[in-house]
């Protein structure tokens, strides 16, 4: 009874199997004879992809249950267009619209097989987009690094240009610093040189005061003149001033010279003065110090190389 029971079984399985493949054939007969269908078969033989695709998805916006549509389609999105995600897509349709096709398992290791690939499109497209952004990041950081270098090489040609202004006012400074060692020389010499005369001239009009103290046949005329002459050396302000003209005067009378002015008069001879110089003369001679020049070119044969003026000596106002 068992024996007969498994027996029943075995051959309804096996009548509902074939009952299932005759009803898939005969679907699949049908979907055959839909014209779209039998277009788009041909178009695919003729190698024409993009027109076969068309019939397909026309036919099934017409009719969304034909199978065969749904799995012709996957395929070619599989296998000529490398479209992973809408092979998937009819795939899985094909295998709800038939699950008991022949087909089906071969259907289903195709469908693996198209999730393995999108998984490896993705991961290299993703692999491509990191490698884009890095080449991106990469083609930045070479223009900042570009830039930065170039900043680098503008802040070292700035600073070697102040090297070279400072290097230039150190050399001017040393220049300088030589000049006024110079000057200070030239100028303790000429203070020696002007305390020399100095000595000198006291000592001639000591000597000239004991001349005068010791003739005391001078005539009393030339002694005044003579002293008022030693007031004007020894006195810094020059002695009283109407002395002073009475001694010129004197001394015009006696040398037969030209009157000496008391004060700088353009065509004149004039006794110098402690305290005078050319820039003064010309101030009170001509009302202003730029024409000092004149004085001192008017005079250049008989004044001190050293350019200044000597108390007791006389010098033309041009």
């Amino acid at each position: 009874m068992k024996l007969r029971a498994i027996l029943l079984l075995m051959m309804g399985a096996a009548l509902m199997a074939g009952c299932n493949r005759e009803k898939v054939s005969e679907a699949e007969r049908r979907e055959r004879a839909e014209a779209l269908f039998a277009e788009a078969l041909a178009a695919e033989e003729q190698g024409n992809i993009s027109a076969a695709e068309a019939l397909y998805e026309q036919l099934l916006q017409r009719d969304a249950s034909i199978a065969l549509a749904h799995l012709n389609l996957a395929m070619l999105q599989h296998d000529s267009r490398k479209e992973y995600i809408e092979a998937i897509h009819h795939y899985r349709m094909y295998l709800a619209l038939q699950p008991k096709s022949e087909k089906a398992a071969l259907v289903q290791e195709r469908l693996e097989a198209a999730r393995t690939l999108l998984a490896s499109q993705l991961a290299a497209e993703r692999i491509a987009i990191e490698s884009r952004a890095v080449a991106a990041e990469r083609d930045d950081l070479r223009v900042k690094l570009a830039a930065a270098e170039k900043r680098v090489a503008d802040a070292n040609a700035v600073l070697d240009g102040r090297d070279k202004e400072i290097a230039e006012l150190k050399r001017q400074v040393a220049r300088l610093t030589a000049l006024v060692d110079t000057l200070k020389s030239a100028e303790a010499e000429a203070a020696q040189a002007h305390a020399a005369e100095l000595a000198a001239a006291r000592k001639a009009a000591e000597e000239a005061k004991k001349a005068v103290e010791t003739e005391p046949e001078v005539d009393d005329e030339i002694a005044s003149v003579r002293a008022d002459a030693l007031r004007m050396i020894m006195e810094e302000d020059g002695g009283i001033q109407a002395q002073n003209k009475a001694t010129r005067e004197a001394i015009a009378k006696l040398t037969g010279e030209e009157t000496i002015a008391t004060t700088p008069t353009p065509g004149k001879r004039y006794l110098v003065r402690p305290g005078d110089t050319f820039s003064k003369l010309s101030r009170e001679a001509y009302g202003n110090a730029a024409s000092w020049e004149r004085i001192r070119d008017a005079n250049r044969s008989t004044t001190n190389p050293d350019g200044r003026l000597r108390a007791g000596e006389t010098i033309l106002i041009p």
